[in-house]
């Protein structure tokens, strides 16, 4: 794993600045990091409660998350509204996962393809609900649309999706109308590394799309 320079990128998140770790990819380019689950149990309640916050008035039936880092997003978002259960797509094809169903998805920060798969079972706690789809960061929006396809296939509505940090834009072009869903709690740019620096590309910045990155309510909880 290679660290440019500078080391950390200060990134604002429901309203607090958060140290992040800037990783770079290859020779031209490089990503500040967000580890969910490097972060600590404060942050947990920061982001959970604001995410929970925001879409609470729309009364959503059940969350719906991705493994790995947004299991603990879906259980403090869910703990936050008051839901018990929720549901996770997993990429790891356990024996359980036989017959579940699939949607492909490739990740800016995996090197191989990968597949989101739904446990069979879990299709009586989506159909005719209505369902918040929650995830650490969408950067490519490959694995937001391959989640929102398999809620929809299970016979789901799909009334939003909150995630942590945006980042970039090209995530818009990969959902279409759905981007519109998408409502996040701060935004992050993509680098270039020129001689190991890092600089960030001004076309992924927020203010290079028209009305900036979607941002959710920035009050973090006390």
């Amino acid at each position: 794993m290679l660290i440019a320079k500078p080391e950390f990128y200060q990134a604002e998140i429901a309203g607090e600045a958060f140290s992040l770790p800037i990783i770079q990819l290859d020779d031209r380019r490089a990503i500040a990091l967000l580890m969910v689950i490097d972060m600590g149990v404060r942050f947990g309640d920061i982001v959970g409660e604001a995410i929970a916050r925001h879409f609470g008035p729309f009364k959503p039936d059940i969350v719906v998350g991705s493994a790995t880092l947004g299991i603990p997003i879906a259980i403090e978002v869910s703990r936050r509204l008051g839901k018990d259960q929720y549901v996770i797509l997993q990429k790891s094809p356990k024996f359980h996962l036989a017959d579940a169903m699939v949607e492909d998805v490739r990740s800016i920060t995996t090197a191989t393809p990968q597949r989101l798969l739904l446990d069979r079972r879990s299709i009586t706690l989506l159909q005719g609900k209505r369902v918040l789809v929650v995830d650490d960061v969408v950067a490519t929006g490959s694995s937001m649309a391959a989640a929102i396809r398999l809620v929809r296939r299970a016979g789901a509505e799909v009334l939003g999706a909150g995630v942590i940090l945006t980042e970039g834009h090209s995530w818009r072009d990969a959902l279409g109308k759905d981007a519109e869903l998408i409502e996040s709690l701060g935004h992050i740019p993509q680098f270039d590394v020129v001689d190991g620096v890092a600089t960030p590309d001004p076309a992924t910045e927020s203010g290079a799309w028209p009305g900036g990155a979607p941002r959710l309510a920035r009050t973090a909880s006390r």
